[in-house]
């Protein structure tokens, strides 16, 4: 078992893991409540979401790999994280609100057209959670912490391989470079993940409700931090 950077090889296997977490994770099934009803949809677009990841040079996006469960003398990925750096640490400078809303496509899916025409999506909850997303960052994180931060964009792993430490190692990843750097982490957690982030010391530093107007469902977000020592 370990860690690596992935590369465009990974995809395949990145999209694999995402469509299989997904469902256990509110903040993609309130915006992609179909995903059941179109499962190609959600899968042609969650490969179309990581594909962008791998092309923004922002990022940097780490595997977890370990023996496979059908055959255990292969060995695969099963678990990835993708880290926004700061943007002083960026190939490509960018600044501004364009840059602010660079650092929220790790949790997007493909271009705005795709958005609209795929099935599996609720246009009106995206579009809410993408803005609330965005106004919570800039709070929450931008203007506290600045270019000091590292960004905790999306941590995935495969339903089949967790407690196995997959996530835990990959946010030490990001918390040795934090403590190299002295940056503070930062991330929005799902209710699995809090509980992690918890353990490995990070702390709650607010909240966000996402709501259409006219619908009784409704998302909270949790912002979390761990600060450098």
């Amino acid at each position: 078992m370990s860690i690596r950077y992935a590369t465009p090889s990974d995809l395949d296997a990145i999209a694999w893991i995402a469509v299989a977490a997904s469902p256990a994770d509110p903040v993609f099934t309130y915006r992609y409540p179909y995903m059941d009803q179109y499962p190609e949809d959600y899968a042609k677009y969650t490969r179309i979401r990581y594909s962008e990841n791998f092309a923004n040079p922002d990022n940097v996006v780490m595997v977890y790999e370990c023996p496979s469960i059908e055959d255990p003398s292969i060995i695969k990925p099963v678990a990835f994280a993708v880290w926004l750096l700061p943007s002083s640490q960026r190939p490509a400078q960018t600044g501004g609100v364009e840059a602010n809303q660079q650092q929220l496509t790790n949790n997007d899916d493909g271009k705005q057209a795709n958005r609209l025409e795929r099935r599996d999506a609720n246009p009106a909850r995206w579009a809410t959670y993408h803005a609330d997303a965005l106004a919570a960052k800039q709070r929450l994180f931008e203007e506290p912490f600045g270019d000091r931060q590292l960004y905790l964009g999306m941590l995935e792993c495969h339903p089949d391989y967790q407690r196995r430490g997959a996530g835990g190692m990959l946010v030490a990843w990001g918390i040795n470079k934090a403590r190299a750097d002295k940056l503070t982490l930062t991330l929005f957690a799902s209710p699995m993940g809090a509980r992690l982030y918890k353990r490995l010391g990070f702390r709650d530093v607010g909240t966000f409700r996402t709501q259409v107007p006219g619908e009784d469902e409704y998302l909270d977000s949790r912002a979390m931090v761990l600060d450098y020592e």
